[in-house]
């Protein structure tokens, strides 16, 4: 069995037993599935993307309001993810200390409430629509949106929701908090490299070429 927690010195954390201990918490249950519930959820939302672009599926079925219901869906995915995330992240508090108390406490905050209002700001400046996948169900920008937080970021969305998640690890203190805050960084990335950057391009040449 290994620790619980780790003492955290510039000599232990560059060394072995950091890595051990570290890889004991990945290979931890409640830690993968909130692995597997973040990539499930990206899954998710491309493929269901991908599928009423070609199909119009979800609009033959529900009709022209099928965004609204649809980004009520993926709220509904996003939360089923963020339930596994707290469950591996709270059982774990205090498992890699990195601040006092206090300090922890405000600053997770911070962290977390700086994310939420960073995608707030992106709703804004994007609408229902174009938060949630609209382009696939025939709703189209006529330009690319570059005021609000895409004077700062490409992606502020997938930006804020990573900070909320790096604010959570250092709230708990917990070294799973920081693994799936690096881990969901990297699940969008490669969502936004291979599948959603694509799949745009895809829908605003044909647009163009329409025109």
């Amino acid at each position: 069995m290994g620790a619980s927690s780790f003492e955290v010195t510039l000599a232990r954390i560059t060394g072995p037993e950091f890595i051990e201990f570290l890889w004991e918490k990945i290979n931890t249950a409640p830690c993968q599935v909130a692995i597997l519930a973040m990539i499930l959820h990206v899954a998710n939302y491309n493929i269901t993307a991908r599928f009423e672009y070609n199909t119009r599926g979800f609009t033959k079925v529900i009709g022209k309001n099928a965004i609204y219901f649809y980004a009520v869906y993926l709220i509904l995915s996003a939360l089923v993810r963020d339930h596994f995330i707290h469950l591996a992240v709270a059982p774990d508090a205090g498992s890699l200390v990195l601040f006092p108390a206090a300090v922890a406490t405000v600053l997770g905050a911070v962290c977390f409430v700086s994310g939420a209002l960073l995608n707030l700001w992106t709703l804004n400046s994007l609408g229902i629509k174009g938060m949630y996948n609209g382009d696939s169900f025939g709703f189209l920008f006529d330009a690319p949106v570059e005021d609000g937080p895409y004077q700062y970021f490409s992606d502020p969305q997938y930006v804020g929701t990573t900070l909320s998640l790096v604010g959570t690890g250092i709230y708990y203190q917990s070294v799973i908090g920081y693994v799936l805050a690096i881990d969901m960084y990297i699940i969008f990335w490669i969502s936004v490299m291979f599948f959603e950057g694509p799949h745009m391009r895809r829908i605003y040449s044909k647009k163009t070429k329409s025109e």
